[in-house]
Formats: C-alpha cells, structure tokens, sequence
C-alpha cells in the first residue's frame, strides 16, 4: 500500500509539472507573439515617419521572434531599398542593397514553402541587380532559379536582359530566343529579339559577313511579330533600322568588290533595302499618328437622362 501511495504521489507530481511546463511554454508563446506585434506596430510607425533605418531594426526584432512571417521580410526589404540611392556604390549603398536582396530572398524563400510566389518583388529584385550594376551576382541568381524552372519565360527574359545589359549579346539573343519558343503567341518576344539583332550590327560586333546573319535572324522574327501584331509600332520600326542595316552593308560590300558590274549590282540592292525601310518607317508613322488621334478623340457619352418630353 505504501508503494502504491507512492507512485500515485509521483504520477500526480509528473502531472502538475508537466501541467506547469505547458503553461510556461504558452505564456511564453504568448508573450513572444505580443513582443513580435509591438515591434511590428513599432517599425510600421518609424516606416510611415520615414524613419527606415529605425523601422528596419524593428521589423528585425519582430522576425527574430518569428522568422516565418513573410510579410515582415518584404517590409523589411523595402525598408533598405529606401536606403538606397541609385547607382551608388558607397559602401552604405552596397550593404543597404545587399541587405534588401537577403529580406527579399527570405521572403520568396517562406512564400514558397507555403506555395506561393510574387513576381511584383521579382521586379524589384531585377531592378536591384541591375540599377545597383550587381550583373554577374543577378544572372547567377537567376541561372540558379532557371535549375529549377527551366521552362519560366520570366527568368528567360531576365537573363537575356542582364546579359544584355552586360553586353553579351550572344547569351542575351540565346536566352530571348528560347524565351519567345515557350511563349510563341506572345509578339512582345520576337520584338524583342529584332531589337537586339539591330543593336550587334548597328554596333558592328561581328564581321560583315556575320552581320548579315544576324540582320536576317532578327528580321525573321520581326516577321513574326508582325503576322502576330501586324500594326505593332515597334515592329514596323525595327524592321526599317534592319533594312538599313542591310543597306550598309551592301554598300560595303560595293566599296569592297573590284568588279564594277557587280558593285554596281550592290548599290542597287542598297538603294532597295533603303526604299523598303522608308516604307516601313511610314508604316510605323501611320500607326502611331491612329494611336495618337485615338487617345485624343473626345469620348461620346450617352446623356444623363432621357429626352424631354
């Protein structure tokens, strides 16, 4: 009997301190949930004041008593992207940006365990990468997440965009190109890849001879766009600088040729290509000048009540 009254005395004292243990854990629970929305409420006043250094350590605290709340990640990147000025390089530049790359990364990172994105941040993220002049740290970033979503034309196209910008035309057009083969009724693809075959050869990045390729890639795909968008302003623009570009070059090759007959032959050619682009250009004209009349067409609204009687 003594034994028995012995263990019921241990199991009641395992039950009142496992009893006390639970209610430390939620009193302690509770309390880390109020510090977090005070800092929370603390750093959404200092960010309104403008004070984003200050709101920046709040939102800091707050994440340190619950590092999944995305949220307070975003809010925090945004408290350090108004720390930066653009194009800066001073090391207060450089920290603040790399500071709101981490938030905003976090933040994507807790987004995606709950299975959601947001492409608004991406773009600040983008902007970040490139204003900042931070390129190779962008495309490495992005190669990265193109591992695990080959198939994205958003990271397509922000690769070719940061070579671009880095003046790799070769993986920019590589990139745009397998960018406009997942999205092929999108004409904003194939515009954007006549663009950056018009700026290798307005630019003369290759020899004549691959000059030429590379005019013909890109009329190509402003062909495209065109049977997409046919009164596309871009469009019709892009494809008179490439005519153009094809007239220089049969200029050169006339200024190059030793035998009179087939120069001459070359300059004809030339004049056509600038014949055809001046078509175009008046295309692009006309388009703009109905876009233009169309915006500024005073609208017709129905009265507000009917006739008199």
């Amino acid at each position: 009997m003594r034994s028995g009254h012995f263990t019921g005395r241990v199991w009641k004292s395992g039950i009142a301190g496992l009893l006390a243990a639970l209610f430390l854990l939620t009193l302690a629970t509770g309390c880390s949930s109020l510090n977090e929305h005070i800092a929370m409420k603390d750093a959404a006043k200092a960010y309104k004041a403008g004070r984003f250094a200050e709101a920046a350590t709040f939102y800091k605290q707050a994440l340190a008593f619950n590092p999944n709340r995305a949220e307070n990640w975003k809010y925090l990147g945004f408290c350090y992207w108004q720390l930066i000025e653009p194009g800066s390089k001073q090391p207060k530049d450089v920290e603040a940006t790399t500071n709101a790359l981490d938030a905003f990364g976090k933040y994507l990172d807790v987004l995606k365990r709950e299975g959601q994105k947001d492409d608004q941040i991406q773009d600040y993220i983008i902007n970040l990468y490139v204003n900042q002049n931070r390129l190779d740290d962008g495309i490495r970033y992005y190669e990265a997440a193109l591992k695990e979503n080959p198939t994205d034309p958003r990271l397509l196209q922000t690769l070719s965009m940061m070579y671009a910008r880095k003046g790799d035309s070769t993986k920019s057009l590589e990139y745009s190109e397998k960018k406009a083969a997942l999205t092929p009724n999108d004409p904003s693809g194939y515009l954007y890849i006549g663009a950056l075959c018009w700026n290798r050869s307005y630019n003369k990045e290759d020899a004549d001879a691959q000059r030429a390729v590379i005019v013909d890639r890109g009329m190509k795909a402003l062909e495209t766009a065109l049977k997409l968008d046919p009164n596309n302003f871009n469009g019709h623009l892009f494809v008179n600088l490439l005519y153009r570009q094809k007239a220089e070059l049969a200029k050169n090759a006339a200024a190059n040729e030793k035998d009179r007959k087939k120069a001459k032959e070359y300059l004809a050619q030339a004049d056509e290509f600038l014949k055809l682009a001046d078509q175009e250009k008046d295309k692009a004209l006309a388009i703009r000048k109905a876009q233009q009349q169309s915006q500024n067409a005073p609208t017709t609204q129905a009265p507000a009540s009917g006739p008199s009687k």
